[in-house]
């Protein structure tokens, strides 16, 4: 076999291996984010601060990722109801592990990515709130800070 044909083959071998591991990426649960690498779905800002991270799963293959919880908040909500997301995911703040969002508690006044001040916990503590209370609280908080821009 030829040089050229050896490295044709080589590359076809390549690009074979690299599609099927494209293939493994799972199903449901959160996907690996590449900190400082990966952009935020939302804002479009690098995924650098772990703790705040977010994913959000509308179907087995369609994964978006966030720097900040109330990115995924405000973009699933641009998108329709937040319910017709399939799995929603929150890293633990404290523990740096992923959360279903909907059984995590929020402890407000964090300093987050985007400001949103929203920091998810596995475990309830004093003025944390549940899901609901916190996605209401944040699309609340843009609807004001809104208001304030109009002229």
């Amino acid at each position: 076999m030829s040089a050229p044909a050896a490295r044709v083959r080589c590359r076809l071998a390549l690009a074979c291996v690299l599609a099927l591991a494209g293939c493994t990426q799972p199903k449901s649960g959160p996907v690996r984010i590449v900190w400082g690498r990966d952009a935020c779905e939302h804002c479009g800002m690098a995924i650098s601060d772990e703790r705040f991270a977010a994913q959000v799963r509308r179907g087995p293959r369609e994964v978006a990722r966030f720097d900040d919880f109330g990115c995924a908040v405000l973009w699933l909500e641009a998108r329709g109801d937040p319910g017709e997301a399939a799995e929603i995911w929150v890293m633990d703040q404290e523990r740096r592990e992923w959360l279903d969002a909907r059984r995590a508690f929020y402890r407000p006044g964090q300093r987050t990515p985007m400001a949103y001040g929203l920091g998810a916990l596995g475990d309830p503590e004093p003025g944390a709130l549940a899901f609901e209370a916190a996605r209401r609280s944040l699309l609340e908080h843009e609807r004001e800070r809104a208001s304030r821009r109009r002229p």
